[in-house]
């Protein structure tokens, strides 16, 4: 009995996408224990620095003024950590670029952000938006009482 490529390759093709997929459901997974994380130690965070929001209230800081700090501090955090992962995509892709074309036969191209990416990327800060507005919630409340 003789294997018949296109069936073979058409197998091959569905079961990437599978594994693909649930590479996917990982991420997602990651993603939202990462923001969960993130939400627990700027609560902490903002528990530790009690006498640091006292002080700049007595200096004239508004309770808006310090939400609006913590929440730009989750967000320089997920875009720092945004670009270096995409930096550290990039300078792997190229030192392991040798590796993959002879070895495995893979030549990926060199432009990997695409729309769908950019996507993805977008949403990742509007979520760290989200998540972050609830320990700078707090704040705000607890600014507002003193």
């Amino acid at each position: 009995m003789a294997i018949l490529p296109g069936v073979a390759l058409s197998e091959l093709w569905r079961m990437m996408t599978v594994l693909e997929s649930t590479l996917r459901l990982i991420s997602a997974l990651v993603f939202v224990a990462a923001l969960l994380g993130m939400a627990a130690m700027m609560a902490a965070s903002i528990r530790e620095r009690k006498s640091e929001i006292h002080l700049l209230r007595m200096v004239g800081a508004s309770p808006s003024f310090l939400f609006i700090l913590f929440e730009l501090e989750a967000v320089l955090i997920s875009v720092i950590s945004t670009v270096g992962g995409i930096a550290l995509l990039y300078v792997s892709l190229f030192i392991a670029q040798g590796a993959l074309s002879t070895r495995l036969g893979l030549h990926l191209g060199k432009n990997l952000f695409t729309t769908n990416n950019a996507i993805i990327l977008t949403s990742i800060i509007i979520a760290t938006i989200i998540v972050a507005a609830i320990p700078a919630f707090r704040a705000y409340r607890q600014a507002k009482l003193v």
